[in-house]
């Protein structure tokens, strides 16, 4: 496991949300990443603002996520 970066891609019906940069730990053997408890509820949150907000795509660097669908 190393501190790295990953892509995180989460879909509600017909909208899709992608983050991008996102801070993780990532398996050196498989890729597959692991987001810290802090990380997942920002992302948890942002992406239920955008959902509610009727956005259908959003594609977004991980870091410029806080205020983007307000």
């Amino acid at each position: 496991m190393h501190e790295g970066f990953t892509q995180v891609v989460l879909t509600r019906k017909n909208a899709v949300f992608v983050l991008k940069n996102v801070p993780a730990l990532v398996c050196d053997d498989c890729s597959e990443y692991y987001l810290d408890e802090q990380t997942a509820q920002d992302i948890h949150s942002k992406i239920s603002d955008c959902f509610s907000a009727g956005q259908e795509v959003a594609i977004i660097d991980y870091r410029q996520a806080v205020g983007v669908c307000d």
